[in-house]
C-alpha cells in the first residue's frame, strides 16, 4: 500500500510510467477533475467512487480509465528483479479487489521494475484478462516490454487478443520524443551532429544479433569494441562489410571524455528500450524505420550530412499508387536513407509469399546514392526489416547504368559504368521512385536531369515517379524539357502537395508520374491532375505531425489514381479546385504540366456571392467615409 506521495525507492519508476503514458498518446490528468482525463495517479484512485469502495486505502502507481467501466493498473518496483512481484501486487493486490465491484472492471494489469540508475532500463510485463485469466500479452510470441499505447490497448479490447501481429504502431510523438531525448543525450556527450545519425545506425545495428553486450563494464574502450564486433559481424552476415568503417562506433581520442561517451551508448539504449526494439525487429513490424527516420529529421544531424528526408506517408502513397509487384524491379538513384526502397520493400513484404519477398529484397531493390556515409545509412534501414544484401551502390549515378544480368537461375541487375551518357543496353527497372536533390544554386544538377537519367534505366512501359519543384513543371526555363519529355514518353498524373510536405524547408512541391518510351498522344491521353494540398497533418511547435480528422485530400485520391494508372478509360468525377481528368492542351505553347493549370475552379454558391458584394460595399463606404475629405476637396 502506498502513502500519498511515491517512495523514494520508487519514484523514478513513478516517473517513468507517468511520462510513458502521455508518449504513448493517454491523457495523464486525473479523470475526477478533467472530463478528458484518463490516468488517476497514486491517491487520485480514491476520488472514484467506486475504485474508493473497493480498493479502500490501496493505491498502485497508476489506474488508466479504458471506459467508463473498464479499467488497466500499474503497480511498480525499483530492482528489475522485481517484476513479479510487481505485477503480481498488480493483479491480487489491486485488480483482484476492483473485480470484487458489478459495476467495474480491471482488465488490463502491468508490473514495471527498475530505476534511471539501472544501466538495463525498465522492465514491463503487461497482462489481459481474457476469458476469466489472466494472460501475458505477446508481441508475435514474445514479451512486450513496454507500456501500451492507446490505440493498442483499444486493438486489445476490440480483438480480445493477447498475442498480436498486426498491432497498431506506437504514436508519432513517442517516436519524435524518444528522437529528441537521444539527440539531447548525444548533445551532451559531445558527439558532433554529422556523426550522431552513424551513431545511432551502427548502435541499432549491434542489437540486431540479439546477444547482450555487458554494459556494466567501466572499461569504454572494450564496450565500444564489443559493440564494433556485433555491427562487423552483422556486415559480414548481409555481406557488406566495406561499410564498416561509416557505421562503427568511434570512441573518443581523449581518455577524459570516455566516460561520457559510455553513458551516452547507456542512455541511448535504454531510451531506445521504450520502443520495444528487440521485439520489434524480430516482428517485421517498422517500429525502427519510423523511429530512425524521426531520429534524422528531428535529431539534428540530417542537414549536416545533406539529407532531405522524404515524408514517409508519400513514400507510401507513391509506392501503393505505383502497386509495385514482387516481379518488379525498383530503382531510386539518389536513394538518400532509402525511404522509397524502404516502402517498396514493406509494400511487397505486405503483398507477397516467402518466396516472392526472399528474390525481391535480394535481387529486385536498387538504390544510389552519392554520399558513402548516406548509403551507409540507406543500408540499415534495409537491413532493419531483416534485409541487407540488396543492391545499394554509392556513387554518382550519371556514371552508372543497371544493366539486367542472370545470377545462377535468377534475373537481377548490375551496375556497370555508363559510357558517353548512353542508357544500359538491356535495362531491367519496370518502377523507379525519386525526390532527387533540388538544385537550390547555380551549379547544381537540375531535377530534370535526375528524371531524364531514371527514364534512361527503365523497360519501355515502366513508371516513374519523381517530386519535383512546382517550377520545373511551369517554368520558361523548363519549357524545352517538358516538351521533349512528352515526345517520348506519357505523362499520366500531376499531384501538387502540401506547401509545407517538406517544412521547414520551404519548396512547393509536385508528383509526378510519367510513364516511358511511349509518346504522349495528346488526341486520346488523359491525366489524372489533383490538388492534395493537405495531407492530414498540421504544423505544432516546428513539425509536422499528423492530427485525426484532419482533412487528407492525398488519401481521397491514392486509391482512385491507383486504378488510373492501370486503366485511363476509368471514369471518375472532376472536383472543382480539386481534382481533374482531362487531355493535355496541346496549344499550351508554355506548356504548363501543373494542376493549377488545369483544375477548375469552384462556382461560388448564391449566399458566398452575396456575402461578397456585402463586404464590397462595406469596404466602399468605409474607403468613403476615410478619404470624404480628400474626396470633397477634389470636387
Amino acid at each position: 500500500m502506498h502513502s500519498n506521495k511515491p517512495k523514494n525507492s520508487e519514484v523514478d519508476a513513478y516517473t517513468y510510467i507517468k511520462e510513458e503514458l502521455e508518449k504513448l498518446g493517454w491523457v495523464v490528468r486525473n479523470p475526477a477533475r478533467v472530463s478528458d482525463g484518463e490516468v488517476y495517479k497514486q491517491n487520485e484512485v480514491l476520488a472514484h467512487k467506486e475504485l474508493k469502495k473497493y480498493l479502500v486505502r490501496d493505491m498502485p502507481e497508476a489506474v488508466v480509465k479504458l471506459n467508463e467501466s473498464d479499467f488497466w493498473v500499474i503497480e511498480s518496483k525499483r530492482d528489475r528483479k522485481d517484476i513479479e512481484t510487481a505485477l503480481d501486487e498488480a493483479i491480487d493486490q489491486y485488480a483482484k479487489k476492483i473485480n470484487s465491484s458489478d459495476k467495474i472492471k480491471c482488465i488490463i494489469a502491468s508490473g514495471v521494475a527498475g530505476n534511471d540508475n539501472d544501466v538495463d532500463g525498465y522492465k514491463v510485463v503487461n497482462k489481459y484478462l481474457k476469458n476469466g485469466r489472466w494472460e501475458t500479452i505477446l508481441f508475435n510470441g514474445k514479451t512486450k516490454n513496454i507500456l501500451l499505447s492507446k490505440d493498442q490497448v483499444k486493438y486489445i479490447l476490440k480483438n480480445n487478443t493477447i498475442d498480436y501481429k498486426d498491432f497498431p504502431d506506437l504514436p508519432e510523438t513517442k517516436y519524435i520524443s524518444a528522437a529528441e531525448e537521444i539527440n539531447e543525450v548525444l548533445h551532451n556527450a559531445g558527439i558532433n551532429k554529422n556523426k550522431r545519425a552513424r551513431f545511432m545506425a551502427g548502435l541499432i545495428l549491434s542489437l540486431s544479433l540479439d546477444e547482450e553486450v555487458d554494459l556494466r563494464t567501466t572499461n569504454t574502450k572494450l564496450l565500444v569494441k564489443n559493440i564494433n564486433n556485433l555491427i562487423e559481424r552483422k556486415l559480414e552476415e548481409v555481406k557488406k562489410e566495406n561499410f564498416i568503417d561509416f557505421l562503427k562506433l568511434e570512441l573518443p581520442p581523449s581518455p577524459e571524455n570516455h566516460v561520457k561517451y559510455r553513458q551516452a551508448i547507456i542512455e541511448t539504449l535504454k531510451e531506445l528500450q521504450t520502443l520495444d526494439i528487440k521485439n520489434a525487429m524480430a516482428s517485421g513490424k517498422d517500429v525502427l524505420g519510423e523511429f530512425y527516420e524521426k531520429f534524422l529529421k528531428y535529431g539534428n544531424g540530417a542537414k549536416e550530412i545533406g539529407i532531405v528526408l522524404t515524408p514517409r506517408h508519400i513514400t507510401k502513397f507513391a509506392v501503393n499508387v505505383l502497386d509495385v509487384k514482387p516481379n518488379d524491379y525498383v530503382l531510386d538513384p539518389a536513394c538518400g536513407t532509402g525511404g522509397f526502397l524502404v516502402s517498396a520493400f514493406d509494400y511487397v513484404r505486405n503483398n507477397g509469399n516467402k518466396n516472392q519477398i526472399d528474390e525481391f529484397k535480394n535481387h529486385h531493390i536498387f538504390g544510389i546514392e552519392q554520399d558513402d556515409e548516406v548509403v551507409a545509412l540507406a543500408l540499415v534501414n534495409m537491413i532493419f526489416r531483416g534485409d541487407g544484401r540488396n543492391n545499394m551502390n554509392e556513387g554518382n549515378c550519371f556514371q552508372k547504368n543497371i544493366e539486367k544480368t542472370i545470377k545462377g537461375s535468377i534475373t537481377t541487375g548490375k551496375v556497370d559504368a555508363r559510357t558517353d551518357n548512353k542508357p544500359p543496353k538491356n535495362p531491367i527497372i519496370s518502377k523507379a521512385l525519386m525526390n532527387p536533390p533540388f538544385a537550390l544554386k547555380k551549379g547544381d544538377e537540375k531535377e530534370s536531369h535526375f528524371a531524364d537519367y531514371a527514364l534512361d534505366q527503365m523497360q519501355d512501359g515502366g513508371i516513374l515517379f519523381v517530386i519535383v519543384p512546382i517550377s520545373v513543371m511551369v517554368e520558361s526555363s523548363g519549357k524545352n524539357w517538358r516538351k521533349e519529355l512528352l515526345e517520348n514518353n506519357t505523362l499520366l498524373s500531376v499531384v501538387t502537395f502540401p506547401e509545407d510536405l517538406f517544412y521547414p524547408v520551404s519548396v512547393g512541391t509536385v508528383g509526378v508520374f510519367i510513364k516511358k518510351g511511349i509518346p504522349h498522344d495528346f488526341e486520346k491521353q488523359k491525366v489524372y491532375f489533383a490538388r492534395a494540398t493537405s495531407d492530414g497533418f498540421r504544423k505544432k511547435k516546428g513539425k509536422r505531425i499528423r492530427f485525426e480528422n484532419t482533412e487528407n485530400r492525398l488519401k481521397e485520391v491514392e486509391e482512385e489514381l491507383k486504378a488510373f494508372l492501370v486503366n485511363q478509360n476509368l471514369k471518375f468525377g472532376d472536383v472543382p479546385e480539386f481534382k481533374k481528368i482531362c487531355k493535355l492542351d496541346r496549344e499550351d505553347s508554355s506548356v504548363e504540366l501543373v494542376p493549377e493549370a488545369y483544375i477548375d475552379s469552384r462556382i461560388p454558391t448564391l449566399r458566398e456571392i452575396e456575402k461578397g458584394i456585402e463586404q464590397m460595399v462595406k469596404e466602399a463606404i468605409a474607403f468613403k467615409i476615410k478619404y470624404s475629405d480628400q474626396l470633397e476637396n477634389k470636387k
